[in-house]
């Protein structure tokens, strides 16, 4: 099985490794998240950015938010990028929710704009690599971050100048600035200047509109769910709350673009040492939408879906069997979990290993959207 730490021990210590050092992987960050959560629920959370730069060592950055329907924008003073290429802001972690990042360049010209940093532009799936000459060619692209919850993570953008015929005599110089690996954005898409984004006053951005999302898990109450949307780099992982199931249900709200690719974690009050962390299939082979599924037909499969093939909903049901049952754990048989969608849902690979029906992970399941 791939697997998913899990013990609430173990996450504190993720949770303190985080807050002393760079995330270097989605797996570690997602989990030190949640950690971060539990034990500072109290206290407003932070993450520190690490703005890295190439291109323009003399630019300088300004964290923006302006959210559309909400009053004021909130910023940052401007920073200048030193010859370590890095420029570096702690902020309230809500803040990074519809984040867009103002550049300025000493050499621009005749470009009467704030330059923004572009984080996707439109054709491009989270976590892939741009080049300039993408960026460049790119017609419509996005400027706001969706945000984090990571206690620190470092965002990569390069800048080069775009030459373009302006007035007679005022030939333009801009900044020509993006995400060097697409990250996970909100809308607006809008046109581009030879790839550039710009604005005047702030960069508005919409947030995504939400799906209530409920799972029916009868006889498993006490249970602690969490749902997420891996991905490869920690910037673009999305982690939900933990939950509790409670009268045989329990409920989330995820913003609807992150449904597809949604996983989704349970941890049962009867498990013993199994060394993973039992995650939901939502498909098992052989198996079409809607296609209904028995205990007995759970329990004959080998392998698993993990990955939600989303929705657009706006409101939403999935049955689940929960059921205790006995694994190979860490020192032999112990207690264990199967959870599974009583009907087949839409699907997304990767297909993970498993035993009679049980899918277990220890890292973050980015998967293929």
């Amino acid at each position: 099985m791939t697997r998913v730490r899990r013990g609430r021990g173990l996450a504190a210590i993720l949770a303190t490794i985080a807050a002393v050092t760079l995330a270097t992987t989605a797996q570690n960050d997602a989990h030190a998240a949640t950690g971060s959560a539990g034990a500072a629920a109290h206290k407003p959370a932070r993450t520190t950015l690490h703005i890295h730069v190439t291109g323009c060592d003399r630019c300088s950055v300004q964290l923006q938010q302006a959210v559309n329907g909400r009053p004021g924008v909130w910023q940052t003073g401007k920073q200048r990028i030193g010859s370590d290429h890095e420029a570096t802001f702690r902020v309230r972690s809500r803040h990074t929710d519809g984040m867009s990042f103002a550049f300025r360049a000493p050499w621009a010209r005749n470009f009467y704009a704030v330059p923004n940093a572009v984080t996707q532009y439109a054709g491009h799936s989270i976590d892939s690599t741009i080049g300039r000459k993408v960026a460049h060619h790119a017609r419509r692209a996005e400027g706001c971050w969706a945000g984090t919850r990571l206690g620190s993570v470092r965002l990569d953008f390069h800048v080069t100048p775009v030459h373009a015929a302006g007035q007679p005599g005022e030939p333009i110089t801009a900044p020509l600035v993006y995400a060097t690996h697409t990250m996970s954005s909100w809308r607006p898409m809008v046109k581009t200047f030879h790839g550039t984004i710009a604005n005047q006053d702030a960069f508005y951005c919409s947030r995504p509109k939400t799906t209530k999302m409920t799972f029916r898990a009868p006889g498993c109450n006490g249970c602690e769910v969490q749902v997420m949307d891996g991905a490869f780099r920690p910037e673009n992982v999305w982690v939900g709350r933990n939950r509790t199931v409670r009268n045989g249900a329990v409920t989330f709200r995820v913003p609807r673009p992150l449904t597809r690719g949604l996983s989704m974690t349970v941890q049962a009050p009867w498990e013993g040492d199994t060394g993973y962390t039992t995650v939901v299939a939502f498909r098992y082979p052989g198996h079409d939408v809607g296609d209904a599924v028995s205990f007995a037909d759970a329990r004959s499969h080998k392998r698993g879906f993990a990955c939600w093939g989303g929705t657009s909903h706006t409101d939403l049901t999935i049955p689940l069997t929960v059921r205790k049952v006995m694994v190979r754990g860490t020192f032999g048989r112990t207690a264990g979990t199967i959870a599974y969608a009583n009907t087949t849902q839409s699907w997304l690979r990767p297909v993970l290993p498993g035993r009679k029906g049980v899918i277990g992970a220890q890292d973050l399941i980015a998967c293929q959207r």
